[in-house]
């Protein structure tokens, strides 16, 4: 049975860590052994450092796959689309590699950091180091509680990792998409609180669904799970970030299917039902958009046998 990435279906921890790299022409079959050993770093911190809940992911970006494991290909996986309108500009980048660290403790992620630049090193070249942490009881910077939508409990590990009878090569994997957004905190303060409850389609406080007389179709809530009685098979990482001036959300989306992440990007943008872009986006600019692959451990360590 094949072992997926154990931070891929964690809990929320404190502080977040993504490492965001292109890979050195040349250095796949190196890079093929060296993303194959990072499970195990993992592993091996989150024993010595047992109180902060570390785990990370491995994930490879869908231009880069091909040339790192050209044997075989996700179905499915391919470049984040770029559907920018005159309105939202989605700044897809193409990265090769994502690694995400989370855990309770900040100095572990900077010593789990250190030690993965330390083993990719003369392999990539870093192209942005960001960091998130937890704002309050999971919020993010608007207030608000961050996906409360999200699936939960066994319902996660169905929306994120694929299934072993649909994928066998790539069973308990994930897609995922990687954003980045500023926000713009004076501008959402000058809101009323019943105008911010309108756009996010839940209570401030709870995160409870607002009633449906009271929920706009173009509400963030509206768009990320229109359909109630299906919740959509997408699970989310979101971690806020603060680097003054600049504040805003880093979103880590997983699904086991890459047509529910895609269509959550389309529902946001207002181009898979009758109604707008989600009205949250007038309080945000995306400064980055990036798709990978998460695969099993499994497959990370028999493609390094190749």
């Amino acid at each position: 049975m094949a072992r997926e990435q154990l931070g891929i279906c964690a809990e929320a921890n404190l502080h977040g860590s993504y490492l965001l790299f292109n890979a050195l022409e040349g250095h796949e079959r190196v890079l093929r052994h060296k993303l194959a050993r990072l499970p195990q770093l993992f592993d091996r911190l989150a024993e010595h450092f047992s109180e902060a809940m570390l785990t990370g992911v491995v994930a490879v970006g869908s231009t880069f796959w091909d040339l790192l494991y050209p044997d075989a290909r996700p179905a499915g996986l391919t470049a984040f689309a770029d559907h920018s309108t005159d309105d939202i500009d989605l700044a897809p980048v193409p990265l090769d590699i994502l690694i995400q660290i989370r855990s309770d403790r900040q100095d572990v992620n900077v010593i789990a950091s250190l030690q993965v630049q330390q083993l990719l090193q003369g392999h990539v070249e870093l192209q942005e180091h960001l960091q998130g942490f937890r704002y309050l009881d999971g919020r993010n910077l608007s207030g608000f509680i961050d996906a409360p939508y999200c699936p939960k409990g066994r319902a996660k590990r169905q929306a994120a990792l694929v299934d072993a009878a649909q994928q066998p090569v790539f069973a308990a994997g994930s897609y995922v998409y990687l954003q980045r957004l500023s926000f713009d905190a004076p501008a959402w303060q000058q809101l009323s609180l019943s105008e911010q409850e309108e756009i996010m389609g839940y209570d401030k406080v709870s995160g409870k669904r607002l009633a449906d007389g009271l929920i706009l179709p173009d509400s963030h809530l509206a768009v990320m799970q229109p359909d109630i009685e299906s919740p959509m098979a997408v699970v989310q990482q979101n971690m806020p970030f603060c680097l003054l001036p600049q504040q805003g959300l880093i979103e880590l989306s997983y699904a086991a299917n890459p047509a529910a992440l895609a269509l959550q990007l389309a529902n946001r943008l207002g181009q898979a039902q009758n109604n707008g872009y989600d009205l949250l986006l007038n309080y945000c600019r995306i400064e980055l958009s990036a798709a990978f692959f998460a695969p099993s451990i499994s497959f990370l360590e028999l493609s390094a046998l190749v």
